[in-house]
């Protein structure tokens, strides 16, 4: 074992190493989510031989061209764990619209619902003739609610619709929201004003505020002159406010009270960006790649609204956009490189990487459940792959 990743380890357990456990790959801290997966090529109208599954939140695009938008952010936990509870669940979307709920110890799917519109009649007619034009729309993202009792699911064009989940494979339809006209690329739960609320954006260049009990719309905040990308809600003390970036890698800030923007600056590659802060909500990081291809990490300094420092460890050029995710403590990680890669916060140099035994696509698709226990990443044949640490080898 390395250095490093005894460093990493000792410190925080984060994920364990085939080394140090020789029989890693038979046990359950690996677990391989293979069987049933197949589906969701099912109605791929150009399919990759061998397609490189984004389904943490985004599904593969067969036969994407090489100058196509990036794909959709996946900046939320791919697994809602709930404290206590029995199962550890995950939630998967597809390329054709299809979500499943999977629980992760098992292997077992729960649930699938396969993508129909609900109630056609209430849609814009723009959604009504793109759906009866091409009736197969792609998941773009996933999310659960912070107590486990909702997720949601946005779609490659107009449409939201948010499910509620009662256990086992009790799922019911919740709310259809049309939410924005073209796709609707991120969407997050909120608490403002106590009230709990989905956050979207999408290629309308909008970002919009919806009551999660009733749909109601509360917000709309304009100002983006790019499709908006990614959306990262947060407080601090009294203030809520909501950070966007759009695809020219612009970042702004909303208060739910003010429907001007309170920042504008770039983000490093002024492309595809995510926004995260650390457990605690002290820390502001984002990732984000180049149309070129160049990936950056970087802290921000809020308060002037400037990189505070880069980290470094990346390969020259990134294929797809990397994805990276915070975890509880002073770690994060992101995929690169057919590996995924961990930095300590206070150290720009890269910690370790870990390859995950092999198998992993050239930008794997990477999650970590809320409590960093778990890590799940994107893996060739149309499979995932889950990291464990000891705690979450004791839920598993």
């Amino acid at each position: 074992m390395s250095v490093e990743l005894k460093k990493l380890i000792e410190a925080n357990p984060l994920f364990s190493d085939k080394l140090q456990f020789p029989n890693l790959k038979r046990s359950r801290l690996w677990t391989f989510i293979n069987q049933g997966l197949n589906w969701q090529h099912g109605l791929c109208k150009s399919p990759s031989p061998n397609p490189l599954i984004k389904t943490l939140y985004v599904d593969h695009p067969c036969g994407q061209p090489n100058c196509a938008r990036a794909p959709s952010p996946a900046n939320n936990p791919l697994l809602g764990i709930k404290q206590g509870a029995v199962k550890i669940l995950s939630l998967i979307g597809t390329n054709v619209g299809d979500v499943g709920l999977w629980e992760v110890g098992s292997r077992e799917r729960l649930v699938v619902r396969n993508f129909k519109v609900w109630d056609l009649s209430s849609c814009s007619m723009l959604l009504q003739a793109a759906v009866v034009k091409d009736p197969v729309l792609s998941v773009n993202h996933v999310i659960r609610s912070p107590d486990g009792a909702l997720f949601g699911i946005a779609y490659s064009r107009y449409i939201v619709q948010i499910y509620s989940y009662h256990g086992g494979d009790d799922v019911r339809e919740h709310l259809e929201i049309d939410a924005h006209v073209g796709g609707v690329n991120d969407l997050a739960f909120s608490h403002p004003n106590e009230q709990l609320c989905v956050i979207t954006c999408g290629d309308d260049k909008t970002i919009k505020v919806w009551d999660a009990t009733t749909g109601a719309k509360q917000y709309t905040f304009e100002g983006q002159e790019a499709p908006v990308y990614s959306v990262c809600p947060h407080h601090k003390e009294n203030i809520q406010f909501i950070f966007s970036i759009a695809l020219d890698g612009k970042i702004k800030a909303w208060e739910y009270d003010n429907l001007g923007s309170r920042v504008d600056y770039d983000a490093p590659g002024r492309w595809s960006t995510t926004m995260a802060y650390s457990a605690d909500g002290t820390r502001l990081f984002s990732c984000g790649t180049s149309k070129d291809g160049e990936s950056y990490i970087v802290e921000w300094n809020e308060s002037e609204g400037a990189v505070k420092r880069t980290y470094q460890g990346f390969r020259k050029r990134s294929f797809g956009v990397v994805q990276f995710n915070t975890t509880k403590n002073r770690f994060f990680t992101a995929g690169d490189d057919f590996s995924i890669k961990f930095w300590d916060m206070d150290n720009i140099q890269l910690l370790t990487t870990a390859d995950a035994d092999g198998g992993l696509p050239a930008s794997p698709r990477i999650r970590l459940n809320k409590d960093g226990t778990l890590l799940a990443a994107s893996a060739n044949e149309n499979g995932i792959k889950v990291l464990a640490n000891a705690d979450g080898m004791r839920w598993l």
